[in-house]
Parts: C-alpha cells; structure tokens; sequence
C-alpha cells in the first residue's frame, strides 16, 4: 500500500499537465484552441485505450469504468468519485474534484478534454462511445457528474 501512496503525485501530475496546458492554451486562444485541445486529447486517450486493453483481461464497459475507478484510487481521488452506475452499456459517476484541474475554466474546455475518456473507452471497447457532461466543476458546478456510454 505503502508503493501505491507513492504513485500518487505522479498519477496527479500526469493528469494536471494536460490539464494546465490546455487551460493556458484556451485562456490565450479562447474557442479557437478548443477542436486542437480536443484532438490532442483524443490522440492521448487512444492510446491509453490501447494500453488497458492490453493490462485489463477483461473487457466490456464494466471492465472500462472499474478500470476508471482505479485510475481514480490510485490519483488520490478515489474517496471523492462515486460511481451512480455500472451496467453493461454504461458509467454513471460523479466527482467532487476535477482531476485535469481545470475547475472555473468553462464547460466547453472540460468537454474538450473529456474526448480523452471518449477516446480511451473507444479504443478499450473496440466500438464508439459517447459521453454527457451533466454537471462540470470546470463551468461552475460543485461536482462533476457524467456518462459515459457505448454509441
């Protein structure tokens, strides 16, 4: 447990560095930088897809969001992401904190980077996801909640 702890300022910053780049990025560029933010972080979501399928035996949407829970635990955040539901088709969680760290920006930029989790579900499945952003720390909300789902 001990090693785990230890692995969670690096999981966070590998998650807070996009995160403060595109922040940057959008507060100098506005709309504009969206659809290049957005790309570029589908491009990293294909390839994270791409590496838990190799590390996850099992596969299917309920493999996909356990490996979102850990992801979750291991970044330190796993007390405040709270999974509404877990189906075959579906995950349904909310979050009290943004792990990208991009709470107060906007809802277009957290959309932006949520192609990262469409993108690496996508690859996961081997099939087209989609996802809603219901609620957004980065527009203003108090927790983030989303779905994700097969198309």
């Amino acid at each position: 447990m001990e090693e785990a702890a230890k692995l969670v300022p690096m999981m966070q910053l590998v998650m807070r560095g996009p995160g403060a780049f595109a922040r940057a990025f959008y507060q100098r560029y506005g709309k504009e930088a969206l659809p290049i933010i957005s790309g570029v972080m589908s491009q990293i979501g294909v390839e994270w897809g791409k590496m838990a399928q190799q590390m996850v035996p099992a596969k299917g949407m309920r493999a996909y969001g356990e490996s979102l829970k850990m992801i979750s635990s291991i970044m330190g955040m796993g007390v405040g992401v709270d999974v509404v539901e877990l189906s075959d088709d579906k995950i349904h969680f909310k979050g009290a904190k943004c792990p990208l760290g991009i709470e107060g920006t906007s809802r277009e930029l957290c959309e932006a980077m949520m192609n990262f989790d469409k993108s690496w579900m996508s690859a996961f499945l081997g099939q087209k996801g989609q996802i809603k952003v219901l609620k957004s720390v980065a527009a203003g909300d108090k927790i983030c909640e989303v779905i994700e789902s097969k198309k």
